[in-house]
């Protein structure tokens, strides 16, 4: 949090599985709408 200069491969790696997670969890949202 604090160290922003350079981006941590584990942030990298954690942002890309949280928005995949995101992704999949507004799918099946949509799916539940309808």
């Amino acid at each position: 949090m604090a160290n922003k200069k350079q981006p941590n491969p584990i942030d990298i790696h954690v942002g890309s599985r949280v928005r995949l997670r995101r992704m999949m969890l507004g799918m099946s949202q949509e799916k539940l709408g309808e």
